[in-house]
């Protein structure tokens, strides 16, 4: 059934209305065919006439903001948008943003619909991940503002809902970020099989985790190794079939040195992975999660990075200059490296004014004592 109604204008007053055409449905419910300013169509729908008006004010609004009517899901969206946009970014930003959104965002909010989607959400999503360290906050905060804002550039929404929100800091001392000689021997005459290759190639070789874990033994040959491929897990368990490298640096040569070769000749060769999951496959996160176990209960709180930083500390150690160094650790930009030497710098100059000043501590105790016994 049609029936016409009239809405007043927005000059009622002076007496102006306006004919409007909808149809009362089985339901009860009214409903009215709208023409967009594109030429495509809408039917709103509202159980009273004054709803039936909001809905249409709602779409109108809508149409002249350039928002389409969608109920795509956060899932459906992000997955979109990485298949669109892949193409011109890098495999290892493509791994981050993957691993961010699968680990994190998709069990929070990908079952919500894009338009749903509030700062107050976002900010409950980050506060799931206040636990983890801020780098991975920003990796989760970043993706997460990316796909909203292709969504706002692809009018599905008005504004991002990641506008305004920041990550949760942590208010504690600096992590230590490398391994003391005793710690770095600990690992080494205390470990074997798989954990033990894992720590070498990493205190030996400065090779980052998922360096390691793509290792093969054919890349290794004539007292050297070849960095070519990485394991990553976007998924959060799974290997990505994808083992590419995260830069063009990264691709290098690494000498094996004795103490690493002795090690890599006594290791049992399962697969063509240096380091493959314990039936000898390839590995997949908890796999390595729990070959990590053994680790850890040696050195409780150490992480795979720590090994690398220690190279780079062994590196610094030995007077290998800035270029070199930059070259052997994989880094794109030697501000980098210059950034790692810094740090190390640093650490050397605390513990001398700690030695410097324990020194004249004792010195001035025993002039002192000296001048006691003289009177």
């Amino acid at each position: 059934m049609q029936i016409f109604y009239t809405f007043p204008g927005q000059n009622a007053r002076d007496g102006v209305f306006f004919m409007a055409k909808f149809t009362r449905r089985k339901d009860g419910r009214y409903q009215r065919k709208l023409t967009l300013s594109d030429g495509t169509h809408k039917i709103v729908y509202g159980k009273t006439i004054a709803a039936l008006k909001a809905a249409e004010d709602a779409a109108r609004d809508a149409d002249r903001q350039g928002v389409s009517d969608n109920h795509d899901l956060v899932g459906e969206w992000a997955k979109t948008w990485v298949e669109t946009y892949k193409g011109s970014l890098k495999q290892s930003t493509v791994r981050m943003y993957k691993g961010a959104y699968n680990c994190h965002i998709l069990p929070e909010i990908g079952g919500m619909e894009v338009s749903a989607v509030r700062p107050v959400h976002i900010q409950q999503l980050m506060q799931r991940v206040s636990d983890k360290s801020e780098s991975l906050q920003n990796k989760v905060l970043l993706t997460c503002r990316q796909i909203f804002s292709s969504a706002v550039d692809n009018h599905l929404i008005l504004r991002n809902p990641c506008d305004g929100v920041k990550i949760i800091k942590h208010n504690k001392p600096a992590t230590k970020k490398d391994l003391t000689d005793d710690e770095q021997q600990l690992l080494l005459t205390h470990l074997n099989g798989r954990p033990l290759v894992f720590c070498a190639l990493g205190l030996y070789a400065g090779l980052r985790r998922e360096e390691i874990l793509g290792l093969q033994w054919g890349d290794i040959g004539n007292s050297k190794l070849t960095v070519s491929r990485a394991i990553t897990f976007p998924d959060c368990n799974q290997a990505d079939p994808d083992q590419s490298l995260k830069s063009k640096a990264a691709h290098r040569t690494v000498p094996v040195i004795p103490q690493l070769s002795a090690i890599l000749d006594s290791a049992e060769r399962i697969s063509l992975y240096i380091v493959p999951a314990a039936d000898g496959g390839m590995i997949s996160f908890m796999s390595y999660r729990r070959m990590w176990e053994s680790v850890t209960r040696l050195i409780p709180g150490v992480h795979a990075h720590m090994l690398r930083h220690s190279y780079a500390t062994s590196l610094y150690r030995a007077g290998v200059d800035l270029k070199t160094a930059q070259y052997l650790l994989g880094h794109s930009d030697i501000r980098m490296t210059a950034e790692v030497y810094t740090h190390i710098a640093e650490q050397d100059v605390a513990k001398s004014t700690s030695r410097i000043s324990e020194y004249f501590g004792k010195r001035d105790k025993n002039e002192e004592s000296k001048k006691i016994s003289e009177v």
